[in-house]
């Protein structure tokens, strides 16, 4: 028996060697990787969230059950050590627990085993009245510390110290039954308390997600809608301290940007249209008379030559004419304007000024009627363009007797610009579409005055390219009033 459990140490401390992995097993590894990193593609985040969630929670779990067990294990084994040291120093040394032969059993008072090996023979000593399975004896070290060995049927578990007295070995074990029974207790009640946490967690987490992902989702809505053509949709508008309110902002201001921009093409595009449209319209009659001179004279109907190029240089005259104005019109629609602080009353002088040296024979006044200085905010040439194209449509439309008038006057916040004379006329029918492209009025706008049509609405589309508006009254046989209303630069 000595021999035993001399040869008990050695054979607890043979390492059991590593068992291979098989290859078999790798390759289920590797193809189960590969169907988690499948399974990952195209999950949607609120799923891969709340998956992260639940997982990281389970974790933070684990790891306080393994902590909270620890400790209860060692809170629980170290009171039973406590009550192996103290037996093994104390009561177990007492000799009349071992007076007693092998036909009778000493009652301890609590689930210890003592053993005592004497160089005369071997007892044993424990509790109760039937036989529990005893320590396996291999299995218990020497070292002078407790250790946990199992049974000899491998039911139960020992809590065993070993020790020498006087001549003697004494072991002493204490069944920890009790301890296992709470340390599995323990255990199930942290597996369903974290199945419970677990549960809430998930139903929590989804709920939220849920919420915090719903103006993501909206976003989402918003980019399919403007995929669709709906370019007036706009994310919502959310707090731009949060992730989803920075990228709702961003995709706002891209949208502007992005609306403006296709606006701007599509206004292009229909100035290019409207362009191609009123030049074949209007270059029609034109090119149909040069062409008419020009097959009359072929054909010998007339040997007039000079009338002939005359006539052609007539009409090229008025092709000239009407490009230019088509042009100063498309470049007027696009609002790109040199803008500078302009007096109105000076540039006002100017024009008539020029006008005077061009029609010496009309009469052309300027009515000052502003109190302060008559200041707009606009491009120099434009407006200059605009009271040019008004005194000469009254010099030309007028009449030949027609005495022509620049009136401008100021209010708290516009400068008031009127153009007026005393001449035929519009009748009433014509002038709401008197600043139409290529409208004539029957008794004042023909063809035969060389104008293209054009002038009234480059007029009007300056002015309001200025922030500005315009409006025209007139009575036949007293005269027409054009007015402009224009901001006023604060001083």
């Amino acid at each position: 028996m000595t021999q035993e459990l001399q040869e008990t140490p050695q054979e607890s401390q043979q390492p059991r060697e590593p068992q291979p992995e098989s290859s078999q097993s790798k390759k289920k590894a590797k193809k189960g990787g590969r169907a988690q990193r499948g399974q990952r593609m195209g999950i949607p985040l609120r799923v891969s969230l709340l998956f992260v969630t639940v997982i990281v929670a389970g974790v933070g779990l684990l790891a306080s059950a393994v902590a909270i067990q620890q400790a209860m294990y060692e809170v629980a084994f170290s009171r039973v050590d406590e009550d192996l040291e103290w037996g093994l120093k104390g009561w177990a040394r007492n000799e009349q627990l071992y007076q007693y032969d092998d036909r009778y059993v000493s009652v301890l008072p609590s689930d210890f085993f003592v053993y005592r090996l004497y160089k005369e023979g071997e007892y044993r000593v424990q509790n109760g009245y039937k036989e529990v399975s005893l320590p396996a004896m291999r299995e218990i070290q020497f070292d002078g510390k407790a250790h946990t060995v199992k049974s000899q049927d491998g039911q139960t578990d020992w809590r065993v110290l070993a020790g020498t007295y006087e001549d003697s070995i004494i072991v002493i074990g204490k069944q920890v039954r009790n301890e296992q029974i709470l340390l599995n207790k323990l255990v199930a009640g942290q597996i369903r308390i974290g199945i419970a946490v677990l549960f809430l967690i998930g139903v929590l987490g989804y709920f939220v997600i849920r919420r915090t992902l719903g103006p993501l989702r909206k976003v989402e809505e918003t980019a399919k809608a403007i995929a669709n053509g709906d370019l007036d949709r706009r994310a919502p508008v959310l707090p731009e301290n949060t992730e989803v309110g920075a990228l709702s902002h961003s995709m706002n201001v891209m949208l502007e940007q992005l609306q403006a921009s296709i606006v701007e093409l599509q206004s292009k595009e229909t100035q290019m249209r409207r362009f191609l449209g009123d030049a074949s319209h209007e270059l029609r009659t034109p090119l149909t008379s040069v062409k008419g001179y020009a097959e009359l004279y072929r054909s010998g109907a007339t040997t007039d030559a000079t009338m002939v190029m005359k006539k052609i240089e007539e009409e090229a005259a008025r092709m000239s004419l009407l490009v230019e104005d088509l042009l100063s019109l498309t470049r007027s629609e696009e609002a790109r304007f040199d803008e500078a602080p302009v007096d109105m009353l000076a540039l006002g002088l100017s024009v008539v000024g020029s006008l005077r040296a061009a029609y010496p024979e009309r009469s052309i006044e300027v009515d000052a009627k502003a109190t302060d200085m008559p200041m707009v905010m606009g491009d120099t040439a434009r407006l200059h363009q605009v009271l040019t194209n008004l005194i000469v449509n009254s010099l030309k439309h007028g009449g030949e007797e027609a005495k022509a008038r620049l009136s401008i006057d100021t209010d708290d916040n516009h400068v008031i610009l009127e153009v007026s004379d005393d001449g035929v006329g519009v009748q009433e029918a014509d002038l709401p579409h008197i600043f139409e492209r290529f409208y004539r009025a029957d008794t004042s706008r023909t063809r035969a005055t060389g104008g293209s049509g054009l002038g009234l609405a480059i007029v009007k589309t300056i002015v309001e390219a200025h922030q500005g508006a315009i409006s025209v009254e007139s009575t036949v046989g007293e005269g027409t009033s054009f007015r402009i209303v224009l901001p006023k630069l604060a001083s």
